[in-house]
């Protein structure tokens, strides 16, 4: 065999001629039997006396070998058309060419890892710009590193040990790049690698031309989304032109009226109108618009432009471009900052772990901490805020085949919910302060959340109830009372009661006509609920549970154990003032538009107050899509096979554009409202807010409308990070996905006002509003405590939030705990303008505080005033009491917890060593 030869051609023109690019050249020949010959192809005219170098070495991404040959060719006096096939015939012997002149000593070619490149140079192993090559082994260029070489174009590649192949594929019919992909395809050849002379399978070599198709110059906007501030006195499009043409090129340029929400009178000023690119230019028009400023409060306008008609060219892709008005005059609301809200500390619970749901017991300054990752309960020392730290983990993991969901505790004791998944009921278990004493009872399929009744006499819980992965088995959604009056101890699967949705499953039109969603694949109305956070009325005879999916709220009465109403929620009109978002991930800036979409507010956590004599709930509107193997929900506007309403729905192709609705999330379940088989409304995941319901009309009374975004975006740290995922830093990420994802929400009277906290999951912290007016809220602030920068640190996905009180806080200054489920930290928060000193007297007075503690049997118990009190055991059992005491001798007791309750109904847990 001959040793490998590595051929590079290089082109070089005079200064007077003009160079080729990579790509101009392209080999169609190869024979490295009897005396070697190869052929290129001419894409260009090439003009006369350019010069080509041929040389054998290998690159090494910098230089050429100083072994091998290298020979140069002449293209000749004249200009070598377009299209015409140079053959290098017997090289290894007298070398020839078919045009032009060869000067130097070709050498042979090897049907072993042998390969050949064409570049521009100043001598033959000096190159400048390379052109072509081809090889028969992916080995064989060497390198083709800075080369501007691409394999699989410019560089063709044989099947390892090719001796001879001619390029046999289509010679008319093409544009030059037609003919480089038809050129790398190897069902186009004739190749073969046998021993022996083989030559003549290619020889003579074809010198057929090829018919190079004229290339039809594209059309299209320079962007296909711009955006200006409406007091950006102008702005700048341009329409480029993909290559020159003999001929001149126009195009008509035109507002579009399907999807206008800029004024064309006070807005802006466009007038539609042809352009013309002249004869051989390749220059971009440029095209001014002014865009007028006013003083008026409205939301960010858009305005679309078209390209149409064009001659002698085509319209390339981006045909249409938006222009973006952001609107100078509507900003975020201010927050009062009444509270003084500072971030204090964060505590990682589990590196490995999540941090999903906390509770805090007052008495024993401990935090319970819902670890669904590591399938426990993390019991955390909350006495000192600078040093946090764990105290026991409680393992439930053999409590159930997928973990722990909820954790809550109240007197004493506490509960956490593990599920079975969907195939078997879930378990609730009760233990002590020290994750002891554990007993178990059943409760409905997968139990999501648990919570005690505001008088510590229920706990409920809320059975998810989900279908398994192909959605062969779909469990019923429930909810679950169990009686715990008697106290710890004391609780047995008799004191459990499921409530099943039944009652409503002949209900199922009437229910579907008022718009709440029972869509799941043939499920009757108990198997589509899907039960998923609970509140309670203050005199604990009434619980709301959240049913997201459904976009409802189910009612249960306490008194009779009854699930006695479903109230459906109803749908958010983005298209109204007030209403704006932020829907596409797709571009670099933040556009509040009105939509013609609709949010369902399918809320996650929710919470109540009461304000002269009516409950009102709070809701946290997440939203969340059903996806399984066998059905999912989710679709975008921009799929192909979504059919929107056409009359309804006119500009559905523009709206599908990126930077519009094209990548927004939406469902498929509901929105035909006609059953004609298209959407009639188009019903987005959440409604990127909290709300305000009346619970004894069943009305909204307030919606935060697009505070949130409005806020984040105008958040002077995290606007950076302006819908931000929870496990990236992208901006706007979720711009396209239900935006921030309100998730958790707490309500906390303070010094006679009431405040609603509510969680973002993705960007991160949470937003407080003063409620104490339904129907007016006002913004006290935002807070977060999450990294800047290229990767997500810090506190990520708060899912669960607590409101500590100055009385029940290790620091007597009011707390925030957030759970944060993807950084696995619970981070704690203070209210400085809320604390022991601003409440009333007595307050400070009875914050009792109890020492030693854990203590001794036999040993003296120390109080910090004189109370009146009674211990009892774990188990509820009274032992003693005693009136007017500052310190309590202890009898003889077994080592473990127990409870002091004072006449004023405040208690402590006791540890005995």
């Amino acid at each position: 065999m001959k040793k490998l030869v590595l051929i590079f051609t290089i082109l070089m023109t005079n200064f007077l001629h003009a160079q080729f690019g990579v790509g101009d050249l392209a080999f169609i020949a190869f024979n490295a039997d009897a005396d070697d010959d190869f052929a290129l192809v001419t894409f260009v005219d090439i003009p006369a006396n350019t010069i080509v170098y041929f040389t054998d070495s290998e690159w090494n991404g910098s230089t050429f070998g100083t072994d091998e040959n290298d020979f140069s060719w002449n293209s000749g006096t004249s200009v070598i058309p377009e299209g015409t096939v140079i053959t290098f015939n017997t090289i290894s012997a007298t070398a020839s060419v078919s045009v032009g002149i060869i000067t130097g000593e070709p050498g042979g070619i090897s049907g072993s890892a042998e390969a050949i490149f064409a570049f521009l140079g100043t001598a033959p192993r000096t190159p400048t710009t390379f052109i072509a090559a081809v090889a028969n082994s992916d080995s064989a260029y060497g390198s083709l590193d800075n080369t501007g070489l691409t394999a699989g174009t410019s560089a063709i590649t044989y099947p390892t040990g090719t001796d001879v192949a001619q390029y046999t594929g289509p010679r008319t019919g093409l544009q030059a790049n037609g003919y480089v992909v038809a050129l790398n395809e190897v069902t186009n050849y004739t190749l073969a690698n046998d021993s022996g002379d083989q030559s003549t399978l290619v020889l003579p070599l074809d010198t057929t031309p090829f018919v190079i198709s004229d290339i039809v110059p594209e059309i299209t906007f320079g962007e296909t989304a711009y955006s200006i501030p409406e007091d950006g006195g102008s702005l700048d499009i341009t329409i480029e032109i993909s290559s020159s043409a003999t001929t001149p090129v126009s195009v008509d340029i035109a507002v579009v009226t399907n999807l206008l929400t800029a004024n064309a009178e006070t807005d802006f000023t466009f007038a539609d109108q042809t352009v013309t690119f002249p004869a051989n230019s390749i220059n971009a028009i440029v095209l001014n618009i002014p865009i007028s400023n006013d003083t008026d409060l409205e939301t960010d306008e858009l305005f679309l432009l078209e390209l149409s008609n064009p001659i002698n060219a085509t319209l390339g892709s981006d045909a249409i471009t938006g222009i973006y008005i952001l609107d100078e005059d509507s900003q975020a609301p201010t927050a009062t900052n009444a509270l003084n809200i500072n971030y204090i500390t964060s505590y990682l619970v589990d590196a490995s772990g999540s941090a999903e749901i906390s509770a805090h017991d007052a008495a024993t300054d401990r935090l319970f901490v819902l670890n669904s990752e590591g399938q426990s309960v993390e019991i955390l020392d909350f006495s000192d805020l600078n040093a946090i730290n764990n105290i026991a983990t409680i393992d439930l993991s053999t409590l159930g085949t997928e973990g722990p969901t909820s954790v809550a505790t109240k007197n004493g004791f506490v509960v956490a919910a593990i599920s079975n998944g969907p195939t078997a009921d879930g378990v609730v278990a009760f233990m002590d302060l020290d994750g002891n004493n554990m007993t178990t009872v059943i409760v409905g399929n997968l139990p999501d959340m648990v919570a005690f009744t505001p008088d510590g006499t229920k706990v409920l819980v809320a059975n998810e109830g989900q279908p398994n992965s192909d959605y062969s088995i779909d469990p019923e959604g429930s909810i679950t009372v169990i009686d715990v009056s008697n106290g710890f101890g004391n609780i047995t699967q008799a004191n459990v009661t499921n409530l099943n949705f039944n009652a409503f499953d002949a209900d199922i039109a009437n229910l579907r006509a008022q718009d709440i969603r029972i869509f799941g694949p043939g499920a009757t109305v108990s198997q589509d609920v899907e039960p998923e956070f609970i509140t309670f009325s203050n005199n604990s005879q009434t619980a709301w549970v959240s049913l997201q999916e459904n976009n409802a709220i189910a009612v249960i009465n306490l008194i009779t154990n009854t699930i006695t109403d479903i109230l459906p929620l109803g749908l958010k009109d983005h298209s109204l003032a007030g209403n704006t978002l932020d829907v596409s991930d797709e571009t670099d800036f933040i556009f509040f538009g009105n939509w013609p979409i609709k949010g369902m507010y399918m809320p996650d956590a929710i919470a109540s107050y009461e304000v002269d004599g009516i409950t009102y709930l709070v809701t946290a509107n997440e939203g969340d899509a059903r996806e399984y193997d066998t059905y999912e929900e989710e679709v975008k506007i921009s799929d192909s096979d979504l059919i929107l309403d056409p009359t309804m729905f006119p500009n559905q192709s523009q709206l599908a554009l990126e930077a519009n609705l094209g990548e927004l999330t939406i469902t498929n379940a509901t929105g035909d409202t006609d059953g004609d088989g298209d959407l009639d409304e188009i019903h987005a995941f959440g409604s990127r807010s909290f709300s305000i319901w009346n619970t004894a009309t069943g009305d909204l009374v307030y919606d935060s409308g697009d505070d949130f975004e409005r806020i984040t975006a105008a958040d002077p740290v995290y606007g950076a990070l302006f819908n931000a995922s929870n496990s990236n830093n992208n901006f706007k990420n979720r711009s396209d996905n239900k935006g921030p994802e309100p998730e958790g929400v707490t309500i906390a009277e303070i010094e006679g006002q009431f405040y609603a906290f509510i969680t973002l999951e993705r960007v991160g912290g949470f937003m407080t509003y003063n409620i104490t007016n339904p129907s007016n809220p006002v913004f006290e602030n935002y807070v977060n405590n999450r990294d800047l920068g290229n990767d997500e640190g810090g506190d990520l996905a708060p899912e669960g939030i607590i409101y500590i009180s100055p009385e029940d806080s290790p620091s007597e200054t009011a707390l925030i705990v957030l759970s944060n489920e993807v950084s696995s930290t619970v981070s704690v928060y203070s209210l400085d303008n809320v604390t022991l000193s601003n409440q009333d007297i007595e307050l400070s007075i009875n914050r009792l505080k109890v020492f030693p503690n854990p203590i001794q049997s036999n040993q003296t118990l120390f109080f910090n005033q004189k109370i009146n009190l009674s211990l009892f055991d774990i188990q509820g059992r009274e032992l003693l009491s005693a009136t007017q005491v500052s310190s309590l001798k202890l009898p003889s007791l077994s080592a473990g917890t127990y409870v002091i309750k004072t006449s004023e109904g405040v208690t402590k847990k006791i540890i005995i060593e």
